[in-house]
């Protein structure tokens, strides 16, 4: 090598072991400035206490980058807006990650009205907060806030995980036939198929027993004992999958030279390592209703007085799983599919795991790609024509 290119590749040598040593201090110091997510801009057109609903401004470019390939932004919308509802124990902000792994920019960019339902920050203070304020009260307050402001009663829905089963729980509920498309990715219907709910699965009968022998029920105790802290959520979310945690550092400290890496790491990490509290009253009757009972699989369930039967569901309905998901497992997923009544209905195993499939490296070309395809003939066109559903 000349000696002009030694010094050039002492210099590059250089210039990383800065941009190592800044990372590795500022990572810990000043970890905003490498966030990435919530950089499209919304307005806020409700807020009751915690929830609060974001409508998305339209884009202004011609084209976008959507993991390595560029976007042409679609300028015309369709008739019918999307209603994105994320899971709890997350912040919305997952559905608004970097700007090329961004699921809000993506359906923008296809010619989608977008809104979102955002569930907020429960802390300990809200532990008492149950599923019929989730179902019964927030999201019909948040359908109404969309349907006025957007001025359309038709609407599709989008949720991801629990954001799925909150929405089946709301549909069924309220008997809201005006969405007419609902969009699930790694919704988890039959619980007893899910990591968590094998468990459930084996102490269901005898969990009976004991019930009607003597009168005790998960009701009787205290929802603060149920109450799920944000770090330990966190913790457990991580433990689900530890070699991929344990990977994914070892790949930041390859790469903590890289700016650009390490911004995009610190910003998914985020997603894993902050998640808000998931309230006690919530849990409770997710560990009754549907763990250990798995009233969803049946169909049947009841949220506060309200009893919701699946089978007045008829919206058009596509949902996904991911074929290396190891939280909600491809049955769990499927089993939506039995307790519909939808008449238009498909069933999509799609590349990556429980984050992944959702908004991981693959999620853009598959999941998204999926749902943007099959919205489009369900959502009214571009002139405002009537849409017709198979379902009706």
């Amino acid at each position: 090598m000349s000696r002009p290119g030694i010094i050039s590749r002492a210099r590059q040598l250089g210039d990383t072991s800065v941009a190592f040593a800044r990372n590795f201090v500022d990572r810990k110091r000043n970890k905003q400035r490498y966030m990435l997510q919530d950089l499209s801009g919304y307005d806020t057109i409700l807020r009751d206490g915690l929830m609060s609903v974001r409508h998305y401004h339209a884009l202004t470019e011609d084209q976008v980058i959507i993991e390595g390939k560029v976007q042409p932004v679609q300028k015309q919308k369709y008739r019918i807006p999307l209603v994105m509802v994320p899971p709890l124990g997350v912040f919305a902000w997952i559905f608004d990650l970097m700007a090329d792994r961004s699921l809000v920019r993506y359906f923008l960019a296809h010619g989608y009205d977008v809104y979102l339902i955002d569930w907020g920050a429960p802390s300990r203070d809200d532990k008492h907060l149950t599923l019929d304020v989730y179902v019964g009260h927030w999201f019909p307050l948040a359908m109404k806030a969309i349907r006025e402001h957007s001025g359309q009663q038709q609407l599709s829905m989008l949720g991801y995980c629990m954001g799925g089963l909150l929405s089946l729980l709301y549909l069924a509920a309220s008997k809201d036939r005006e969405v007419v498309n609902l969009v699930t990715i790694a919704s988890p219907v039959d619980m007893h198929k899910t990591a968590s709910g094998r468990l459930s699965a084996l102490i269901e009968k005898p969990a009976h027993l004991i019930r009607k022998t003597t009168g005790f029920r998960l009701d009787n105790l205290d929802d603060r004992l149920f109450h799920v802290p944000g770090p330990v959520l966190s913790f457990l979310f991580k433990m689900s999958n530890p070699m991929a945690t344990v990977s994914s550092y070892v790949e930041l400290l390859r790469n903590l030279g890289d700016d650009d890496y390490v911004a995009r790491y610190m910003t998914m990490n985020e997603w894993f390592t902050n998640m808000p509290d998931y309230p006690g009253g919530t849990v409770q009757a997710l560990m009754r209703d549907m763990g250990l009972y798995n009233q969803m699989v049946r169909g049947r369930i009841k949220v506060g007085g309200v009893l919701a039967n699946f089978a007045d569901i008829t919206a058009n309905l596509l949902a996904f799983a991911g074929d290396s998901d190891a939280i909600v497992s491809v049955p769990a997923a499927e089993a939506i599919i039995d307790v519909v009544s939808s008449r238009d209905k498909t069933f999509q195993v799609v590349p990556g795991g429980h984050a992944g499939v959702f908004t991981g490296g693959k999620a853009a070309h598959s999941t998204w790609a999926i749902s943007a395809a099959w919205l489009s003939t369900r959502s009214g066109g571009w002139d405002g024509a009537a849409v017709i559903t198979e379902s009706a």
